[in-house]
């Protein structure tokens, strides 16, 4: 099913139980009802927030969710039963990062992190009681369009941030939108009313990290562990992907893949499964997204990241964007392998790629009326249980339901 919309969609959350949440590229903020029916317009809230931040979905209670987001101003924005409220929440944030949602335990509600104009990490709490305000901030230079990753990372049940930190700058525009790249990743322990700084890794000049999201996922299957995943970018050398892993209290490099005869590349790291059915994790990386596109599967073998299958002609990013969830990896079709789901380089269709030996078939595709401007989206938007996929392209917002 597809919606006409006048101006195209920058960032989608699904909003349980049967609804859509977008940011088109003026800023406005849309809801909208889905149904076997169709796509139905329930909410329109012109210009009010910064089309360059993502929105989040939030718990307000044990049985209702909202939504946060920035404003252009810096102020949170919260959107809850039908309304739309801006605060002042005593730090102004980045219009360029999001804000995260963290659930402590006997909460019944999220508390959200966000990057704040300072560069400073600031914990926000009283979302659900109409009054958020920041109740802890932690120093960490921050690069003001990172988006900070949450997870346990070393199993011991405590939450931890992990963000890019230590803006430098390279001299000229690169792929993200600007010239500031970061130099270093901190990881900071989060507690209901306070933010712990635990560690930091640095890079060592001129090498920076070519991306604006630590991707947290599983790289290795025994023991199983959480890699922070990254794209690292070394002048005269190029871009490759790092592994780093959180150990005995600080953030140590695990694998990395070679770059060597590839100077211009970059590389967009998409995440990590067991795509290939056998049990182990599979990174899952496109080179070059706007060129060859070049999409990879590696794994790690010691201090090495090996890539084991490969094929051209696909994207995930486009130049000068910030937005890199223009690729995901879930099960779509039911057969217990997730699916690597992304655009052609063309933009103007979406495939689920498949590891089949050495090399990568597609197993589904769905054609597109123009290129791909949205993040994808894979969640049951329908609530019958099975996953959905959202994609906007430059005229629409397209819903595809599971057919199971």
């Amino acid at each position: 099913m597809s919606i006409a919309t006048d101006v195209p969609l920058r960032w989608i959350v699904p909003l349980p139980p049967q609804a859509l949440a977008a940011i088109d590229n003026d800023g406005t903020l849309l809801l909208f009802e889905v149904a076997r029916t169709g796509l139905t317009v329930i909410a329109r809230h012109g210009g009010v927030a910064s089309p360059d931040a993502p929105l989040a979905v939030v718990r307000v209670d044990h049985d209702r969710s909202g939504l946060a987001l920035v404003a252009p101003d810096g102020r949170l924005l919260v959107w809850s039963d039908g309304q739309l409220r801006a605060f002042e929440v005593g730090s102004r944030l980045s219009r360029l990062a999001g804000v995260v949602p963290v659930m402590f335990p006997g909460r019944q509600s999220h508390d959200v992190l966000a990057v704040a104009q300072d560069g400073a990490v600031v914990l926000i709490g009283g979302i659900a009681g109409g009054g958020p305000r920041v109740v802890a901030r932690l120093d960490v230079r921050a690069l003001l369009d990172a988006r900070i990753a949450v997870s346990d990372l070393d199993g011991d049940g405590n939450p931890k941030a992990v963000i890019l930190s230590d803006p430098v700058s390279r001299g000229g525009q690169s792929v993200l939108g600007d010239d500031l790249e970061a130099s270093s990743v901190t990881v900071v322990g989060l507690r209901s009313h306070a933010l712990e700084w635990r560690g930091r890794f640095m890079l060592p000049p001129p090498a920076v990290f070519e991306t604006l999201v630590p991707v947290l996922a599983p790289v290795s299957l025994t023991p199983r562990m959480t890699g922070v995943l990254l794209t690292r970018n070394t002048p005269g050398h190029g871009a490759s992907i790092v592994a780093l892993t959180w150990s005995d209290g600080r953030l140590t490099q695990l694998a990395e893949e070679s770059s060597a005869g590839q100077p211009q590349r970059w590389i967009h790291v998409i995440g990590s499964a067991e795509v290939s059915g056998g049990g182990i994790p599979d990174i899952i990386a496109v080179a070059g997204p706007h060129a060859r596109g070049v999409v990879s599967a590696y794994r790690r073998s010691g201090a090495a990241l090996i890539r084991v299958v490969s094929a051209s002609g696909y994207s995930s990013h486009v130049v000068g964007s910030r937005n890199l969830d223009q690729a995901v990896i879930a099960d779509f079709d039911g057969d217990g392998r997730p699916e690597i789901v992304l655009p052609r380089l063309s933009r103007d269709g979406l495939v689920g790629l498949q590891p089949e030996g050495t090399r990568f078939l597609e197993r589904w595709s769905l054609e597109l009326r123009s290129p791909v401007q949205s993040n994808l989206v894979a969640a049951d938007v329908d609530g019958d249980g099975f996953l959905d996929l959202a994609v906007a392209d430059r005229r629409a917002l397209h819903v595809y339901l599971s057919a199971r």
